[in-house]
């Protein structure tokens, strides 16, 4: 998760730290899978869409990492998908404890069974990209 360590206070918070970032995470490469997508369907060259995200507000190192090995369709792991979905049921769960809606982060999650459905799951949690795609 990083190289800082941080205090988070009662036992079982590292936990509940480590499923909200995962979460965020799922949903963020959704979404960028999603923009990938209609950006080629639009016609847009999706190198350049990556640099132009990668200079813009919405920056983050996971799309300039991940985003060219999406374009070339290769999926190496490094964060396995199933495990990626399996902490969104798992933050989903915890969310249900606290009775706070996460309608992205279940939405999210759908799209992560879908491509653990169509075997993904041993890939990159990138691979959720091919869950958009219309031969799946």
């Amino acid at each position: 998760m990083g190289k800082s360590r941080f205090y988070l206070g009662d036992v079982g918070n590292g936990a509940a730290m480590k499923l909200v970032v995962n979460m965020i995470m799922g949903s963020m490469m959704a979404s960028f899978s999603e923009g990938m997508i209609l950006g080629q369907k639009m016609g847009l060259d999706p190198g350049v869409l990556v640099e132009v995200i990668s200079q813009g507000a919405i920056s983050a190192p996971m799309y300039s990492m991940k985003g060219p090995s999406m374009i070339k369709g290769s999926y190496a792991p490094a964060f396995p998908l199933k495990h990626q979905q399996k902490d969104l049921r798992l933050a989903l769960a915890m969310a249900e404890e606290v009775s706070q809606p996460i309608p992205v982060a279940a939405a999210t999650n759908e799209l992560y069974k879908v491509a653990k459905a169509h075997g993904l799951g041993e890939e990159d949690f990138s691979a959720v990209i091919e869950a958009l795609k219309a031969e799946l």
